[in-house]
């Protein structure tokens, strides 16, 4: 069987269970078979695969069909115009979160003073890695309850050669931040990034097309409590705890926008905030300056 033949099985396959962007999945998949980018694929559409080439890509499109994500099936996600390893221990990189990027590297810019970066909850570290990639002359410290996580982070970290730039601290929050010694920032300016889990249990409950992938994701990055700000709100209490100045983007669900914002003035009640909209106009990231 051609490539070009291949191709269409699998995009009718995909079709059958309504998966957006077939062919591109359908690319994605063969190219991780073929080790071949995408390109090599489009420009070789007559050249024939083995019968063990072709065994292996029906596994893929068979595990796809199942609600497996793509990120996983080929081992990498991009995120920020890099490449990440992620495996079933971190959750998928989602194109919504390059908004916390894009507001991480203005306070950056705009800041003479020495500046140390925290990203809580780092999971495949890509947040933390971009903005390494992004910054110079700045203190890079991630932290994660997982060491499971961390150790794909700091994969990562590696590949992307910034792991000398980046300190990994296992450990719940800030908490080994809070009762570490060797933690000080006395002259620098704090930016704390945080994409923690948010979803609830309603949410989790639900079982909708858009949200059978999520199974396959580790439900403890994605769920926490009955609102889902569980966890922000144990943040929130942290930062209160490092007795300095700083500012803290907080991702979150757009239905949650008046929930964050009763949280914020409860237990950061000093704080300014404001609430940024994603590309798709939905309310996504906090900006909190403590």
């Amino acid at each position: 069987m051609t490539i070009e033949q291949a191709l269409k099985l699998a995009i009718d396959k995909l079709n059958t269970k309504k998966i957006n962007l077939p062919h591109l999945e359908a690319e994605l998949l063969l190219s991780e078979i073929l080790k071949k980018p995408r390109e090599f694929i489009l420009a070789h559409a007559e050249k024939k695969l083995t019968a063990i080439q072709m065994a292996k890509f029906k596994c893929l499109i068979f595990r796809r069909l199942k609600g497996e994500p793509t990120a996983y099936l080929t081992g990498h996600k991009e995120f920020y115009g890099l490449k990440f390893k992620v495996n079933k221990n971190v959750l998928i990189p989602r194109p919504e979160t390059e908004l916390m990027i894009e507001e991480a590297l203005k306070l950056t810019a705009h800041n003479s003073r020495p500046i140390t970066i925290i990203d809580v909850g780092t999971g495949s570290g890509c947040i933390i890695i971009t903005l390494a990639k992004q910054t110079a002359y700045c203190k890079l410290l991630a932290t994660d309850i997982s060491a499971k996580a961390l150790t794909v982070a700091k994969q990562n970290a590696r590949a992307h050669n910034v792991h000398k730039k980046i300190k990994f601290l296992k450990g719940d929050l800030l908490y080994p931040l809070i009762h570490n010694s060797a933690f000080k920032i006395p002259e620098s300016e704090l930016i704390i990034t945080a994409n923690l889990p948010y979803g609830w249990k309603a949410w989790k409950n639900n079982t909708s097309a858009d949200t059978i992938g999520l199974k396959f994701e580790p439900q403890s990055a994605l769920y926490t409590g009955k609102n889902g700000l569980e966890l922000y709100e144990r943040l929130f209490k942290q930062i209160k705890k490092l007795r300095t100045n700083g500012c803290a983007l907080c991702e979150f669900d757009p239905r949650q926008t008046s929930k964050i914002k009763r949280l914020i003035k409860s237990e950061l009640p000093s704080a300014s905030y404001q609430i940024k909209k994603d590309l798709s106009g939905l309310n996504r990231l906090a900006i909190i300056k403590f």
